[in-house]
């Protein structure tokens, strides 16, 4: 009999416990994430994973019979990852299980996890998460259930309630940096968003909606990147990564975005472009995790460099109205994992159900065969009749202990 789920581990670093620095180095997006939890699927405690990764947090969740084990193996993990040894890590991941990473994970996608409150683009991040999961095969039924739930709580708070009033995203809190640095306004302003992708999007049409007339995209792909800067609502150009240093001497900030796993502007290359603009400042502004813009850019004068961290800085401005709706969603999150624990309890008892129901079978059809042998003169139709006539008397029998099996696991 299979060993059924009897527990959620959740194991990770976030912007509550660790910096900017040591995310970078437990970094689950792409590639990384994925073959990591291909490596733990093949763990024999493990039965199910799936990694979250968001710009502020890094996230293993992993169904499992034996929590406590799979616990330690997924800290393991996460300690070769990084290359960080225990004490370090003791500091810098959290690890939580049953009902409390169940509420977690609920908490994360209601947006009051975030470095903004409210924000909404974990619900993306969320689906693909899950979807990246089962396309490796390291998901299942207990994570597609607990995913899809976690989707639906994020939707419950964002129309049920107000958390997401006012700024509530990373790009948008990215804009007000930006014009901060310009006494307010971006009117004036040439914008240059590096990176195509949801993040990048996402910052394109807050720094649109915060005033500024001129935002230029850079991507791998110049039709990706020309299509964003079409749709922001502001005037721009799409182009690729190699037109970047004609624009890092013309424009006024820079907001980066993009998922390559090395720096996107070193230091030489702003300093080079520093040189060309006559004494100009610059803003960089860094959206990513690993970082696109190195932090000793920041040394050069006239360069002035946000990362991730320092968007928490103005976060604080942006949470007058969201704050009193975080009492609603968490009582969404609560409310939540209490019915999935309860599922998860009740899933636990299946095989016993089955294997009770599976001997009960094997009894009936023994004895319908020691009958059907000494009643030769019956005709087919009535054998089929008979037969149809012991399989509802055996379900009639095992409804009731059936569901003392479940109503008993969930009260566990």
């Amino acid at each position: 009999m299979d060993e059924p789920v009897r527990g959620i581990v959740c194991v990770g670093a976030s912007h509550q416990t660790a910096s900017l620095a040591s995310r970078e180095r437990f970094a689950l997006s792409g590639e990384r994430g994925r073959a990591l939890c291909e490596a733990l699927a093949a763990h024999p405690d493990v039965l199910e994973v799936a990694a979250l990764a968001t710009c502020n947090r890094s996230e293993l969740y992993l169904a499992a019979h034996d929590v406590e084990a799979v616990a330690r193996v997924a800290v393991a993990a996460l300690a070769r990852l990084a290359d960080a040894d225990p004490e370090e890590l003791s500091t810098m991941l959290s690890v939580r299980t049953g009902a409390v990473a169940i509420e977690h994970l609920f908490r994360v996608a209601g947006g009051i996890e975030s470095v903004v409150t409210g924000e909404a683009q974990i619900q993306g991040q969320l689906r693909e998460a899950r979807e990246t999961a089962l396309e490796a095969g390291t998901s299942g039924p207990v994570l597609d259930r607990l995913f899809r739930r976690a989707v639906e709580i994020g939707k419950q708070a964002r129309t049920e309630t107000r958390i997401g009033a006012g700024r509530a995203s990373i790009g948008s809190v990215a804009a007000e940096l930006v014009a901060s640095t310009r006494g307010g306004s971006l009117e004036d302003a040439l914008v240059v968003v590096v990176g195509a992708g949801k993040m990048g999007g996402l910052a394109a049409r807050s720094l649109a909606q915060r005033g500024a007339k001129r935002i230029d995209v850079a991507n791998r792909s110049q039709e990706r990147a020309a299509k964003v800067a079409a749709e922001c609502g502001a005037e721009g150009v799409g182009m690729g990564f190699d037109e970047i240093d004609d624009e890092l001497v013309r424009c006024d900030a820079v907001v980066s975005s993009t998922n390559a796993p090395h720096v996107v502007l070193g230091r030489e290359r702003i300093a080079a472009a520093m040189e060309a603009r006559g004494g100009r400042p610059l803003v960089l502004v860094d959206l990513a995790v690993p970082r696109d813009i190195d932090p000793e850019c920041g040394t050069i004068p006239g360069v002035h460099v946000f990362d991730l961290d320092d968007l928490e800085r103005v976060v604080s401005e942006t949470l007058e109205v969201r704050t009193d709706e975080v009492e609603a969603v968490e009582d969404l999150a609560r409310n939540g994992a209490t019915e999935f624990g309860q599922w998860l309890r009740a899933e636990a008892a299946t095989p016993r159900i089955r294997e009770m129901r599976e001997r009960a079978e094997r009894i009936r059809r023994a004895e319908l065969e020691r009958f059907m042998a000494r009643m030769t003169h019956l005709a087919a139709e009535d054998r089929q009749r008979i037969d149809l006539l012991t399989r509802g008397i055996v379900n009639r029998m095992l409804h009731a202990p059936t569901m003392q099996l479940r109503e008993a696991a969930e009260r566990r």
